[in-house]
């Protein structure tokens, strides 16, 4: 009988370290944070005003919606830095330019630039303002009413 008892009970103590050592149980962290989802909206379409193809030059366009360079002509229509409003997350947002091939008007090379590649954002909303360059080669050039496009993104 005293066997049986011995017996039994180092079975049952096999089967309850058995069945501890085949069941475990943790927690994980899963890390993520809430942002407002980033959007851009064109506010102001970017206005050179009249530049000339008379000679080789270029035609600056500043943040201020002024405009500079041996190209750029007195009078026409006003002069317009390109402006974008961004609404996003209360936080520091990361800015980029690319320009469209330019050579869809032949003898103008555009550049667009931003006085910062970094901004900060507060209140949901920031404004940038896009101004650009135009070097014109008189000799390629043709006259006419022109435009060109040019992406801004925005990242976190």
């Amino acid at each position: 009988m005293k066997n049986n008892i011995l017996l039994s009970t180092l079975v049952a103590s096999t089967f309850l370290i058995a069945s501890q050592a085949d069941a475990a149980q943790a927690t994980g962290t899963a890390n993520f944070k809430l942002v407002y989802p980033i959007a851009i909206t064109e506010t102001a379409i970017m206005e050179f005003g009249d530049v000339s193809i008379i000679a080789d030059g270029n035609c600056t366009l500043g943040y201020a919606d002024d405009v500079s360079g041996t190209a750029c002509v007195a009078g026409g229509s006003a002069a317009l830095s390109g402006e974008f409003t961004i609404t996003a997350d209360n936080t520091n947002v990361n800015i980029a330019l690319s320009a469209a091939d330019s050579s869809s008007v032949p003898g103008v090379t555009f550049t667009p630039s931003v006085a910062n590649t970094s901004l900060t954002v507060t209140g949901n909303s920031a404004v940038i303002k896009v101004g650009a360059s135009l070097d014109i080669v008189a000799a390629s050039a043709v006259a006419g009413a022109k435009n060109l496009t040019y992406t801004v993104d925005v990242t976190y």
